[in-house]
């Protein structure tokens, strides 16, 4: 069948078949050279804090926040492995008595928050131990852009096969999460990525960004407020700017992790200069 158009200029149905290009779910504008250079700058800002980022496994792909990349590991292997006090997200999702368990011979694949997510400090011990089992290791840098004296040097393991990063704690950006996953597994975003079906608007929010901000620029900031707050509540200051880490029970709420975040009083007290020193002892239960 032919059909005339703009003055009778005649065009043929089959011209206009669809067979590998977009069909009618993908109308709206799609700027894909916006979206590489976004995903070279965030792979630039990465390698770009002070602290060694060296050993990623692979080529980084875009995610919705390090939890979509989670997903995405879940349904890659069967059996998670991990340590006791990692993020709780874990035990929401995963069935512990046949997903999830801390028995990592038994894992098929383990997972490692760097830094880790019960205190805040470096899990490079746990990740040498990790790498002892010969299993697949996806490493959580959630922490990564608010944390200081820690270092990402995976290069002294063998069995890291995906690293993970995320834009929500630096930026607050949670609600519209964004992340690069580094892997050498076929994750489904690597196929994903290759369609052309990326998150797109999740990059949108964070475009022109990341040039205000460096992975060292939170840390640096807020330091001395952390120091200053863990002191007067008998907190010890974590690696992770946002935790004071306490030992007993005192504010646990019948939770085996022993961090306690001040990110409120870090942000109430940095609002003015005029509010500093000013707050009354903070409430941390």
């Amino acid at each position: 069948m032919t059909w005339f158009i703009a003055r009778k200029k005649k065009i043929d149905d089959k011209s206009l078949f669809i067979t590998k290009s977009r069909s009618t779910e993908f109308m709206l504008a799609y700027d894909n050279k916006s979206y590489n250079k976004f995903k070279q700058e965030f792979d630039t800002w990465i390698h770009s804090s002070s602290h060694p980022v060296r050993g990623l496994p692979g080529p980084g792909y875009i995610t919705n926040g390090i939890t979509e990349a989670l997903d995405q590991t879940y349904a890659l292997y069967r059996k998670i492995g991990i340590f006791k006090g990692e993020y709780g997200y874990h035990d929401l999702i995963l069935d512990k008595t046949r997903r999830l368990t801390t028995s990592l011979r038994s894992a098929d694949c383990i997972i490692v928050s760097h830094p880790f997510a019960a205190d805040g400090m470096s899990a490079h011990e746990k990740l040498a131990y990790a790498d002892t089992f010969n299993k697949p290791i996806f490493v959580d840098c959630a922490f990564f852009g608010v944390c200081s004296n820690i270092d990402f040097d995976f290069t002294p393991y063998k069995n890291i096969h995906s690293v993970a990063f995320s834009l929500s704690k630096v930026l607050g950006t949670g609600w519209h999460r964004v992340g690069m996953l580094y892997t050498k597994d076929r994750y489904p975003v690597t196929i994903t990525d290759n369609w052309n079906y990326q998150v797109i608007s999740s990059v949108e929010n964070h475009v022109n960004v990341l040039s205000k901000i460096s992975p060292d620029d939170i840390p640096n900031y807020y330091k001395s407020s952390q120091l200053d707050i863990c002191k007067r509540n008998g907190l010890t200051p974590s690696d992770t700017v946002i935790f004071g880490l306490e030992p007993s029970n005192k504010y646990r709420n019948g939770t085996k992790i022993n961090r306690i975040c001040i990110s409120k009083i870090l942000e109430l007290e940095n609002k003015s200069l005029l509010l500093l020193k000013k707050l009354p002892k903070a409430r941390l239960a």
